[in-house]
């Protein structure tokens, strides 16, 4: 039966994050589409739209949130961010365990498949 009330979702969701085979690799999920501890709305384009992307295809709840399509501008953004290694180091390692956790490529374009006619939308989109 789905959850009908917010606390039965994170009811939910504290089962899933508790000793399963995937619970590592979703609280790594969850941990990274919040963003960077900063403004730099090109790191979060090149990373945290990306992986949200990737998790939900369909954009949930996107006038609250930045989904974005990969681009080689953008995996050009995540190769410089992990090259130069200036600052963002804890936000770096979320994303790095993102990508891995989705079987992504930190330093190439993700053909990362959508289910909504936003998808012909600017590359990012939202408020977040």
């Amino acid at each position: 039966m789905a959850p009908k009330t917010l606390r039965q979702a994170l009811d939910a969701i504290e089962e899933m994050l508790t000793d399963k085979p995937y619970s590592a690799q979703l609280w790594d999920l969850l941990a990274s589409i919040r963003g960077p501890d900063s403004r730099n709305r090109k790191i979060k384009n090149a990373t945290t739209c990306v992986i949200r992307s990737a998790m939900f295809p369909s954009r949930p709840c996107e006038e609250r949130s930045i989904f974005g399509q990969d681009s080689e501008r953008l995996a050009k953004r995540r190769r410089k961010l992990f090259r130069k290694r200036k600052d963002q180091n804890h936000f770096r390692e979320h994303v790095r365990d993102a990508f891995l956790a989705l079987e992504l490529s930190i330093g190439g374009v993700n053909g990362i498949q959508t289910h909504s006619a936003r998808d012909h939308k600017s590359a990012v989109g939202g408020r977040r």
